[in-house]
């Protein structure tokens, strides 16, 4: 084998090494976050598990597509009903960054009704990919 070759296997094992670590790993619990995820991710994940978050983000439909994996909400991008970790939004920009914009527009005071139409204005070109997400009661 030449040279070429091996380096290209050896990329090859470590970034399967690197994908084994991080998302096969054992050792945290289901209902916790792994330590893979940090920062701002990690600040999502936490946010959207306390009892604020995840009343906001149930009300705000997804727009990446994860309907047909069957989320009905954002919060399933983070965390599934049984209260386990979903690794859908670590990997997801759409997903993070709806998440972001929840949260943000949450410590700036502004309503869920308020957030929901922001975000669906924003993502108008992929209403196609939303989640079926009831709008928020008393919202117009």
């Amino acid at each position: 084998m030449d040279a070429k070759k091996i380096a290209g296997l050896a990329i090859i094992v470590i970034f399967l090494g690197v994908v084994a670590y991080f998302f096969l790993s054992p050792g945290t619990p289901e209902d916790q976050i792994p330590p893979y995820v940090t920062g701002e991710k990690r600040e999502i994940y936490e946010w959207a598990k306390t009892p604020e978050g995840a009343a906001i983000l149930e009300q705000i439909p997804c727009y990446c597509g994860c309907k047909f994996d069957g989320h009905k909400h954002t919060r399933h991008c983070f965390w599934r009903d049984d209260g386990t970790f979903d690794k859908h939004g670590v990997t997801c920009s759409v997903c993070l960054d709806i998440g972001v914009k929840a949260k943000q527009r949450t410590g700036e005071g502004a309503d869920v009704c308020t957030i929901r139409k922001e975000i669906d204005a924003f993502y108008e070109p992929n209403k196609h990919l939303a989640t079926d997400t009831p709008m928020p009661e008393g919202c117009q």
